[in-house]
């Protein structure tokens, strides 16, 4: 069960890094700001969706983990 937790925060972590890495290629494009909008947007919402999936998952083994740890 911790090795499956530390796995999907891990993913989750991985997520946010590519929405980051985005975000500093939209602030380094300089030639077409309106497209490099676009891609960033998109790839925002691509993963941002992802995230939106994976975090009740994280929840509720996060739950049950400690439910475990307090019984015994």
């Amino acid at each position: 069960m911790d090795r499956k937790l530390r796995h999907l925060r891990a993913v989750e972590a991985s997520y946010r890094h590519w929405i980051k890495r985005a975000q500093e290629e939209f602030r380094d494009e300089t030639v077409n700001k309106d497209r490099a909008h676009k891609r960033y947007d998109k790839i925002k919402v691509k993963y941002t969706r992802k995230i939106d999936k994976l975090q009740p998952k994280i929840r509720d083994l996060a739950v049950r983990r400690s439910e475990l740890k307090a019984e015994g």
